[in-house]
């Protein structure tokens, strides 16, 4: 965990997926340059209106029932690229979607929970959120 200052938030069940290694791609409408290790965080809402396709479903079938924790920061990835047209199960094929290629995932066995948010890879502070009881 030490030397990570960046987050960002993705909605469950996607930002489960991603931490267990699964989904290798996060799909944004936005381009990044940003690359390298970012906190994994599960916001309050979950994403009521995405579907998974039959080769998504395939994919996890194996993955036992998890908790899908909400406002905690769950795990981390590291951020490699990011491209249009990856040919990942996991890649939104939809017009101007950009697909950040996703790596080296963990999984917290104890997630840092009552975390807020953000828009976009965000500044975090594990240590000071920590000392505030968060």
């Amino acid at each position: 965990m030490a030397g990570i200052t960046k987050a960002l938030s993705v909605k469950q069940p996607w930002a489960e997926l991603i931490c267990l290694g699964i989904k290798d791609v996060e799909n944004r409408t936005w381009k990044t340059k940003f690359r390298g290790r970012v906190y994994i965080h599960a916001p309050a809402k979950k994403d009521t209106t995405s579907r998974l396709t039959t080769e998504q479903i395939n994919a996890i079938d194996h993955v036992e029932e998890t908790y899908l924790r909400l406002s905690a920061i769950i795990g981390e990835v590291t951020i490699i690229d990011c491209v249009q047209n990856h040919k990942s199960i996991w890649a939104d094929k939809g017009e101007g979607i950009w697909h950040w290629v996703l790596k080296d995932a963990v999984f917290y066995d104890k997630p840092i929970l009552n975390v807020n948010g953000r828009l976009g890879i965000w500044n975090i502070n594990l240590e000071e959120l920590k000392q505030n009881g968060e």
